[in-house]
């Protein structure tokens, strides 16, 4: 596991902490590895409710590392090793974002500063964005001479529609404010409370029913792509698979006791 990506848990919430502030908490491919593995782990632990990204220091992500990047270059030539050979780095960063998507908890982008690149690629992946009043988001890729990466041609018009094309063809730098008018972001804090708002935010949807949490992830992923008759049916069908847990029993009995509900994934 990489040293730039660190975990801690608290309340059920696991909190992933980009740590490289001296290059931007920009990613290697040892990092990228690590973060994928994260977003895994996470995914199998019955502790982690809710996953919440962050950066250490002033930036969020600035993406891929340049300088380790640079290294894979050909000399004179343009295209990395691992592209042309279909290896590692180009894999890495694709396997990220897929553990990101089909991670079952949710994961809550908290940006902090700057994303850039491939780091505005994980935020936009994120199921929850929610962003400081001194973050900024950069599709920077066109301004090194590469196309999206990261899923962002997958995530970005989803978001944003065909107005988020002009980020992208641009590579210009928008503000949290700019973000959260075209639907990048849920919402903007204000810098000095921002932590205080996120942690508050992250531990009360762990709170919510855990089976609860993945299927309604689950299934606004598979909605993406489907019509409507079929979200209906797989909406009956999991219903029908929760009415039988624990969980809903407690929130049942929780509700009629005029109390808190103690879910417990089961």
């Amino acid at each position: 596991m990489s040293d730039v990506v660190r975990s801690d848990l608290r309340a059920n919430v696991r909190w992933v902490t980009l740590d490289n502030p001296g290059k931007n908490n920009a990613l290697d491919r040892p990092a990228m590895a690590a973060l994928g593995e994260m977003f895994r782990r996470a995914d199998a632990d019955e502790e982690t409710r809710v996953v919440v990204l962050s950066g250490a220091g002033r930036a969020f992500c600035a993406g891929a590392d340049l300088v380790a990047a640079q290294k894979s270059l050909r000399h004179g030539e343009g295209t990395p090793r691992s592209v042309q050979e279909g290896s590692s780095q180009d894999s890495e960063f694709n396997a990220t974002i897929r553990a990101l998507w089909n991670c079952r908890k949710p994961v809550i982008a908290a940006v902090n500063g700057v994303a850039a690149g491939f780091g505005c690629s994980l935020v936009l992946a994120s199921d929850v964005r929610i962003a400081s009043s001194a973050a900024r988001l950069s599709l920077v890729f066109v301004k090194r001479g590469l196309a999206l990466d990261g899923g962002a041609s997958f995530f970005l018009p989803r978001l944003a529609g065909l107005n988020g094309l002009e980020m992208a063809l641009t590579g210009d730098v928008v503000s949290a404010e700019e973000a959260a008018r075209l639907g990048l972001v849920n919402r903007v804090v204000p810098e000095a409370e921002f932590q205080d708002h996120v942690a508050a935010f992250a531990e009360k949807m762990a709170k919510n029913a855990p089976l609860a949490l993945a299927a309604i992830k689950d299934a606004v992923h598979q909605a993406l792509g489907a019509s409507l008759d079929a979200v209906l049916a797989d909406e009956l069908a999991t219903v029908k698979r929760l009415v039988r847990t624990e969980d809903v029993r407690e929130g049942i009995a929780s509700f009629l006791e005029k109390r808190e509900p103690a879910f417990r994934g089961r």
